[in-house]
Order: structure tokens, then sequence, then C-alpha cells
């Protein structure tokens, strides 16, 4: 159910004057800060709120700690969900990971509550121009350095939020009518919007691959979700599209919005001159690769789609090339976290599907890879297209590893749970000049939290061999 926003009072306060003596429930605190953000939202505007979470009070305490100042206007429920606290509920804020059909939320519905999310809320409060990125893969790097340009062009109001793990609602205070806001959607947070009328001034694609296919029944439900992104656009606005992607065309995404395309071909609207080396809107140069300071093909292509969604945006030129020079990538994504006596360590673990891995693994020379995991209903075969490029391959075990051990030949990779092991014995093996890559290209489920979870023990692993004798 979608927000109302009534009378003539602004947007902000009608939404606190709509829900301030309402029962708000937060289903998800969550790991990432997300949660946190929500709960501080209704705090600070002094609604109490319940939080109900399936982590124990033990795994949430870094998440608690942040909310310990507003003392008994907060509520946990954790380890366990309660049909009790979804029945007392009049608005459940829904974790994006939470699926419609799940019980606790039906039950929520059938007693007439509201079930809304941090995206929506802040859509709904917020008088600025909204512009959102989703996509398979790339949606972090690509928003990144869209906020670096953002921040370029307006150095104290420019925004950033949504799946890359920070709520609109930690900074909607802040966000004035010129404000430059991008979001990063994922697929469930998409799917929350569906309906609810948010519209976004300007959107993209980045790609769309074989992902999450353990929650959804195929590749079209998982660009349903996705197409959200332009349900409510109009012709004042925008859609960048990649070329030639398999799944995202011109014929599939049915929107209002006058539409573009990044990619190396030449008809392309955003595209790569390889006569002068330069990255360019039409005729409009926008960078060169003098200016390019990251890691990876896909990622140049992450700042190709970056620029020219900034120049629709009606950003000038030159600050897209200052923010593109000032761009250092995003941590976690083939992110260079350290070089010992030649020997550098990349990490890439919020590669998560194997094409993922495999453009990383494909993109950097002398790489001695570190990956596996576990599966999401995955077709693995794309590995065949990277089996012979590492110098030596070491695996996390998973049912990911499993599927993917047969299209990586006679490699005979080295398998240990123990990730520090595997990252020590990469070390010694390694030459001056070898990359120690870890892009998983599976998910961390069993052995870590989550993705980030992962890469920060694959940092403290090399941080040891930093402190090493």
């Amino acid at each position: 159910m979608c927000i109302n926003i009534w009378g003539t009072m602004s947007r902000f306060e009608s939404f606190i004057e709509n829900i301030k003596n309402k029962n708000i429930l937060i289903q998800g605190l969550g790991l990432n800060g997300g949660g946190v953000g929500t709960a501080k939202f209704f705090l600070e505007n002094s609604i109490p709120v319940r939080i109900t979470d399936l982590k124990s009070a033990e795994e949430l305490i870094d998440s608690t700690a942040q909310l310990d100042e507003y003392g008994d206007k907060v509520t946990y429920v954790l380890g366990t969900h309660r049909d009790e606290d979804f029945i007392w509920a009049d608005i459940v804020v829904k974790g994006p990971g939470v699926r419609p059909s799940n019980p606790y939320i039906q039950t929520a519905i059938a007693h007439g509550a509201q079930i809304i999310s941090d995206i929506e809320i802040f859509a709904s409060i917020v008088d600025c121009p909204l512009y959102a990125v989703t996509g398979s893969k790339g949606k972090s790097g690509t928003v990144s350095c869209i906020y670096q340009i953002f921040k370029t062009a307006q150095p104290d109001n420019a925004f950033i939020g949504g799946n890359i793990t920070i709520s609109p609602l930690s900074f909607y205070h802040k966000v004035n009518t010129d404000s430059l806001v991008i979001l990063e959607l994922s697929s469930w947070q998409l799917r929350d919007l569906h309906n609810c009328g948010v519209r976004f001034h300007g959107a993209a694609f980045t790609n769309l691959m074989h992902d999450h296919q353990n929650y959804y029944n195929g590749m079209e439900d998982y660009l349903a979700d996705k197409m959200v992104i332009a349900e409510n656009q109009t012709d004042e606005d925008f859609i960048i599209l990649p070329q030639n992607d398999n799944y995202v065309g011109y014929d599939k995404v049915n929107t209002a919005a006058e539409k573009f395309c990044f990619g190396t071909n030449d008809d392309a609207d955003i595209a790569y001159n390889s006569q002068t080396g330069t990255y360019q809107f039409g005729d409009v140069v926008l960078f060169s690769n003098d200016d390019i300071h990251v890691l990876g093909t896909h990622n140049v292509a992450n700042l190709m789609l970056a620029a020219g969604f900034c120049y629709c945006v009606g950003i000038e030129p030159d600050i897209i090339r200052r923010g593109i020079q000032s761009f250092r990538g995003t941590p976690f994504r083939l992110e260079k976290i350290a070089e010992i006596n030649g020997v550098s360590f990349i990490n890439d673990t919020t590669a998560t599907i194997p094409e993922a891995a495999v453009s990383a693994i494909k993109s950097l020379q002398n790489v001695i890879w570190i990956g596996g995991g576990n599966d999401k209903n995955l077709d693995f075969s794309c590995m065949t297209d990277a089996a012979a490029v590492p110098k030596a391959i070491y695996l996390l075990p998973g049912d990911g590893t499993d599927k993917m051990l047969p299209y990586l030949a006679d490699r005979k990779p080295q398998i240990s749970e123990d990730l520090d092991s595997l990252v020590r014995s990469a070390f010694e093996h390694a030459e001056s000049g070898d990359v120690i890559l870890f892009s998983p290209g599976a998910t961390s489920f069993g052995l870590f939290a989550n993705e980030f979870d992962r890469g920060r023990k694959f940092n403290e692993c090399v941080d040891r061999i930093k402190s090493s004798p």
C-alpha cells in the first residue's frame, strides 16, 4: 500500500502528521546501516518504533548500539518474528529482501497495516528530482561515479543512497529543491515501489544478467521488477540502456522517457572513440583514457555510463571530466587494498555471480584468483571463458563451487573454508608483479554474514600478512 500525502503542509510535514500516532514496525534492522537510518528517521521525529529481526541481539549489537541514545523509544523483538507484532502494527517498513508473500507481511495486511519502504518514504517527502540506477552488476560503481560528478558540480548539495547501504532517510533533512540525489536500486527495492507513483527524472540500467534466479521464476520476472524504474517516467525524463544486452533493449523497456544507449559500437549514443581515446555523448567529449583511475574494463564501462548520465542531467562536460579524474573506485568492487613485495591485492567481493568474476579475471594481468562459494540457481558455464587465465586458483567451498569446478577443466584448485589459509598460500606462491584477486563469483551464504563481511574478512587476512615479520 502506498503513502497518501495530503493537505497544504510540506510533503514532509504532511507525512509526519499522518503517522505521528501510528504503531510503526520496522522489519529488518540489518547489519549494513539501512535499517538504522530508517529507525533514526522516525525516532528523530519523536515517533517510537518497534524493530523485529531474525538475527540475534548479539549479531545486531553494532546496529542497536547506534540507537542507544533513544532509550525506551525503541522496542526490540530479535531472533524471531511474532504474529502479534504484525497485528499490532499500523505501518510496517519492510526490508527489501522480504517477499511481499511473506506470511508476516500478509498478516499485517490482513489487519489493515500499510506496507512501505524507506525509498518510498524518501520519495514522498522530498521535492528535488530523483535519479536512479539499476542492473545486475555495476550499479554501485556507476552510482558512486555519478555521485562524484554530482559532488564536483554541487559540493554541498549532492547525495547518494539506496542499495549502496545508505538509507536516503539518513539525509532527507539536508535535501532541497536543487539537490542532486542518485539512488542505487535493486530489483527488490524497485518491486516495493510498484504502483506507488515514484518518478525518476533520470534512470539507467547497467546490464541484466542471470542473478537471483533462486528468488525469481525466470529472467522475465526479474526484468519485470527492474522495469519499475521506468514506470512513472514522462517525456521530460530520460533512461539509458546498455547496447546489445541480451535482456534489456529498447523494445523491452516501455517508457515515455527519452531513451539513450551506451556501448562500444559507433552507433551508441554514449560510446568510446578509439581513434581519439575519448568517451563521448555523440560528438561531445566527456573524458579520455588519461582521466581514468580505476581498474577493469567493466569499471570503465561504468564510468562511461555515469558520464553520459550526468550529461543528460545537464552537467557541463568540463565538470564531468573533473569528476571522472577524481574518482578512485568503490570499496569492495575491484578495489586495490594493498601491495606487498610487489604483489597487489584486489578485493572484488561484490562479484556474487560468475559473469562478474570472469570480467574481473579477464581485466587483469598475472592473476592469482581466489573465488568460490554458494549458489543462487545460476549458470556457471561462463567460467570456461576465464579458466585458463589465472596462474593459480584457490576456492572457498560451497554448492556454487561444486557447479563451477567442471568448467575449470584440469586446473586443480586448492579448496579450503579457511579464507586466511587461501590468502596466505596464494601470497606464498606469488611473484612480484602478480595480482591476487578475490572475486568469488558466488554468494557468501554459510561462511560469511554477507558479501561485505566476506570482503572485510579478506582485508583482515591481507592486513595480517602486512603485519607479519
